[in-house]
C-alpha cells in the first residue's frame, strides 16, 4: 500500500511516498525535464558519487510494481534513511554541515548551469551521521542573470541560526522550533548587538537584509521581480556561495562546556564498576537481535557504541547538544548510528499542517531495544514525572532494555535532593520493582557503587498501547 508523506504535500513538483522500504517521488512533467536534464549533464551522477545527493533514480512506475494512476508514469526512487530528524533536533556541528552540504550541492549545481530552487533544511535528512541532501527536483536549470530565490531561506534555516548561535551563544533549537525550521530575519537581526555587525555575515546577510525585507513588505513588487535581467551573473552568484561556504567553514560552536559533554572526566564511575556496566548492556542487547536501539540520555555515547554491537542501528538521544557533537564527531559517516539532540520531558511534538507535516519525535524513535541508563532519576526528581509514567513511557518506545536505578544514597541523587524537598515516596527499589513486573519481566539484575546503583534488564509482556489524550489515571505503588 502507498503511503504519502504529510510532509510533501506543498511541493508542485512530485509528493513523496513510501511503499514498504521503497522511498519515491511523484513527478511532474516540468520537474521530469529538469531532472532529465540534470542527469544528462552528469550533475547527478556526480553529486551522488560525491556522498552529496542521495542515490536518486528515474524509473518507470510500471517497472516497480506501482500503479502510474496513482504516482504517474515515472517516478524516482530513494533509498530509505531509517530515521529522520529535524534541524531543531541537530547539534551546532550538525546543522553547519546540513548547511555544507546544501552549499556544495548549489556550488556544483551552478558550474553546471543549474540552481537550487529552495533551501529548506528539511531537504537534508542525516543516514547515521553523514549529511545528505535528498530534495532532488530541487534542482532546476539557471538562467543566468537571475538572483538565488532560495538565498532568504538559506539564511533563515541555517546561516542566522548558526550566527546566532556561534556569536551570540544562543540555543537555537527552540526557535528553530517554533518557527518550523525557518527564523524570521527581522527577529533575528534584532537579537544581535551592534558590535556583532563587524563579525561576518551579519550586517551584509543579516541587519541589510532585515531592512530589505522591512523595505519590500509594503512593496507592489517583490525582490525576483526588482532584479530582472541581466544584471547579477552567474559568476557573481558563484563567488556569493562560496563566500557563504566560507563563511559557514569558518563558524565556531558556542563557547563553554555543555552540561554533559565532560561526563567521561567526572562520572563516578570505577573501573570495576565501569566495565561491570558495560558488560551487562552488552549481554543484555545481545539476548536478541535488535533491529533499533534507542539510548535515551546518551551523553557522549560511550554505551551507544556498545549497543552498535547488539543492533542493526543505535538512535543516540540527549538534551545537551555539546555531548551530541562529541559523539557526531567521533563516528564520522557511520550509517548506523543517529545522534539527536532532545529530552524526553520536553521531545519534538507533531506540527505543521493538521499536525501531521512533521512526525513527533516519539514516533520516529521507535524501537525494538533501548537503553536508559543513569536517566530515571533526572525524570523523576528533576522533572517531577510520577515514576510509573516514566516507565510506562520507555516500554512504549521499545519493549526490551537496561533500565539503571540510581538510589536516593547515590552522590548524584542526594546533589539533585540537596537543591528541593524530598517529596518523591514513590522513588524507591521495591515500588520501581513493583511498576515494572506490572507491565515486564526483570530478566536479569545486577548491582554496582556498592549496591547504591542496579542495572536492570526489562522485558515487556507484549507492546503497550498508545496512551489516549484523555488518559489521567495513575495508580502509585509504595513500598
Amino acid at each position: 500500500m502507498i503511503q504519502f508523506d504529510p510532509g510533501s504535500f506543498k511541493d508542485p513538483a512530485g509528493r513523496v511516498f513510501r511503499r514498504d522500504d521503497l522511498i519515491g517521488r511523484t513527478l511532474s512533467a516540468r520537474a521530469r525535464q529538469h531532472f532529465d536534464a540534470a542527469g544528462r549533464s552528469g550533475l547527478i551522477a556526480s553529486l551522488v558519487a560525491d556522498r552529496l545527493l542521495i542515490d536518486t533514480r528515474l524509473e518507470r512506475a510500471a517497472d516497480r510494481g506501482l500503479d502510474p494512476a496513482v504516482v504517474g508514469e515515472f517516478v524516482l526512487t530513494q533509498p530509505r534513511i531509517p530515521v529522520v530528524t529535524y534541524s531543531y533536533e541537530w547539534s551546532f556541528e550538525m546543522l553547519r554541515d546540513a548547511a555544507l552540504v546544501t552549499l556544495r550541492v548549489l556550488d556544483r549545481a551552478l558550474q553546471d548551469r543549474f540552481i537550487l530552487k529552495d533551501a529548506t533544511a528539511f531537504n537534508v535528512l542525516f543516514h547515521g551521521t553523514q549529511p545528505v541532501f535528498v530534495d532532488a527536483p530541487s534542482l532546476e536549470p539557471h538562467e543566468d542573470g537571475r538572483v538565488w530565490a532560495g538565498y532568504g531561506q538559506f539564511c533563515r534555516s541555517f546561516l542566522v541560526p548558526l550566527l546566532l548561535a556561534s556569536y551570540r551563544h544562543l540555543d537555537v533549537r527552540p526557535l528553530l522550533q517554533g518557527t518550523l525550521g525557518e527564523i524570521p530575519i527581522r527577529e533575528a537581526a534584532r537579537l544581535f548587538r551592534l558590535r556583532d555587525c563587524a563579525r561576518p555575515g551579519v550586517l551584509k546577510d543579516v541587519v541589510l537584509q532585515a531592512a530589505l525585507d522591512r523595505s519590500f513588505a509594503g512593496a507592489q513588487s517583490g525582490v525576483q521581480a526588482s532584479t530582472t535581467g541581466r544584471s547579477y551573473p552567474t559568476s557573481l552568484l558563484i563567488a556569493n556561495v562560496r563566500r557563504l561556504l566560507a563563511l559557514v567553514e569558518g563558524l565556531r560552536p558556542p563557547a563553554g562546556a555543555g552540561e554533559w559533554s565532560g561526563y567521561d572526566l567526572f562520572h563516578s564511575y570505577s573501573d570495576g564498576d565501569r566495565a561491570a556496566k558495560a558488560a551487562f548492556v552488552s549481554r543484555a542487547l545481545s539476548a536478541r537481535r535488535h533491529a533499533r536501539i534507542v539510548d535515551l540520555g546518551c551523553n557522549i555515547g560511550e554505551y551507544s557504541t556498545v549497543a552498535l554491537g547488539a543492533g542493526d542501528s543505535v538512535v543516540a538521544l540527549d538534551l545537551d547538544p555539546r555531548a551530541i557533537d562529541r559523539l557526531y564527531r567521533a563516528h564520522p559517516r557511520q550509517p548506523g548510528l543517529t545522534p539527536i539532540v532532545a529530552s524526553l520531558l520536553h521531545p519534538s511534538p507533531a506540527m505543521g499542517w493538521g499536525l501531521r507535516e512533521r512526525t513527533s519525535l516519539l514516533d520516529r524513535i521507535q524501537a525494538d531495544g533501548f537503553l536508559a541508563l543513569a536517566l530515571i532519576h533526572h525524570l523523576r526528581i528533576t522533572g517531577g514525572v510520577p515514576l510509573d509514567a516514566i516507565v510506562t513511557q520507555l516500554l512504549r518506545i521499545a519493549p526490551d532494555g537496561v533500565i539503571e536505578w540510581v538510589d536516593k544514597q547515590d552522590a548524584m541523587v542526594q546533589r539533585m535532593l540537596s537543591l528541593r524537598p524530598d517529596v518523591y515516596d514513590d522513588y524507591t527499589w521495591p515500588a520501581f520493582q513493583a511498576i515494572v513486573s506490572r507491565a515486564a519481566d526483570i530478566v536479569a539484575v545486577q548491582e554496582t557503587h556498592g549496591g547504591r546503583r542496579r542495572l536492570c534488564h526489562v522485558r515487556a509482556r507484549g507492546r503497550l498501547p498508545e496512551p489516549h489524550a484523555d488518559e489521567t489515571e495513575r495508580v502509585t505503588v509504595t513500598a
